[in-house]
């Protein structure tokens, strides 16, 4: 091991629908990696989230307590005292060696691992970038430095629109509305009473609304809404379109808050469905990103390669080079953590 720490560091990625871990040492060998189901602390409150990292760590053979540094990113940690709440749990679980032994503990928001993994950020003050995400929900975060933009990512509350939920909605919406007389035909119909396996929408929503169908549901037609643009249903083409306004509005204005043009910071694309990088919503992204800002160079919008696991575990090596654990060239880089996974 390097000198300076004697322990293992721990990478977290909490999202709504899964919980991702890697552990390695200081020579950046990958120990244990391993996925779990979604620990998002707005569902299962910060306890929950903790007890399905755990539950993960347990599942991939790695220790549940002790390490000598973690870095959590967690969706639905959006606000500083949310990543204080969660903190102070994972402690009093002994999640990492207590202060006076050098223990560091990282929260953030899941957002800060998908813009480690891609952008340009070494963890030095140097770091920048915009990281955009559209899976279960979505939300965005800019970074320049130490300056950090957020946003409240609430949902519907908070004017936000495009993540998996939303999409399912709007195809369930979409596939009533041809039933009923009251919008054109299209495709999604279709993928709505395969689903559900019912007859029609109508009984879909029914099921849906009296419970019958489980919570939630909806959003697995978010691929059939990607899937549907890509054959060229006007509908869904539509939806598609109107996710990567929301996208680019997010970066836009990101941008603009921390004083920039958006064609001078890098923008990281994640989540599950930009991550798929289907044809449509790719190119959709692409133009209303140039739409926003003509000078936005193709090279500058970015996909995550890497899981964002490796993201959380870069973020656990630079808070040990930001602590002196570490020297910075102990920072592996997330093709050589990825390959391990």
């Amino acid at each position: 091991m390097s000198p300076g720490l004697s322990g293992l560091l721990l990478g977290v990625d909490v999202g709504g629908s899964k919980t991702a871990v890697a552990v390695a040492d200081a020579g950046g060998r990958v120990l244990f990696s391993g996925r779990g189901p979604g620990g998002s602390p707005d569902e299962l409150t910060e306890r929950g989230c903790l007890d399905v990292v755990q539950a993960t760590l347990t599942a991939a053979g790695a220790p549940t307590s002790g390490y000598a540094v973690a870095a959590l990113a967690v969706a639905g940690v959006d606000q500083p005292d949310e990543e204080q709440a969660l903190a102070a749990v994972a402690r009093e679980r002994g999640l990492v060696v207590g202060p006076d032994e050098g223990g560091v503990l990282s929260v953030v928001n899941d957002l800060f691992a998908v813009l480690r993994s891609a952008a340009d950020t070494d963890g030095s003050a140097g770091a920048r970038g915009i990281a955009v995400i559209a899976g279960t929900g979505t939300n965005a975060v800019g970074l320049d430095g130490e300056e950090t933009v957020r946003f409240l990512s609430l949902g519907p509350v908070s004017g936000d629109w495009g993540g998996g939920a939303d999409l399912g909605v709007a195809a369930l919406g979409a596939a009533c509305r041809e039933e009923d007389g009251r919008g054109p035909a299209t495709a999604l119909t279709a993928a709505v009473r395969r689903q559900y396996g019912t007859a029609s929408a109508h009984e879909a929503v029914l099921a849906l609304h009296r419970g019958q169908a489980a919570a939630g549901s909806e959003r697995h037609l978010a691929r059939a809404v990607l899937a549907a643009a890509d054959a060229g249903d006007a509908v869904a083409v539509e939806l598609v379109r109107r996710l990567a306004r929301e996208v680019a509005d997010f970066a836009a204005a990101s941008a603009a808050r921390l004083g920039h043009p958006l064609h001078e910071l890098p923008v990281v694309l994640g989540g599950g469905l930009l991550h798929a990088r289907t044809p449509r919503l790719t190119a959709e992204v692409r133009a209303a990103l140039l739409q926003r800002d003509p000078a936005v160079a193709d090279s500058s919008i970015r996909y995550t390669d890497v899981p964002p696991v490796v993201g959380s575990l870069l973020l656990a090596f630079d808070a040990a080079v930001a602590s002196g654990s570490l020297p910075a060239s102990a920072r592996p880089s997330p093709a050589v953590l990825a390959t391990q996974l």
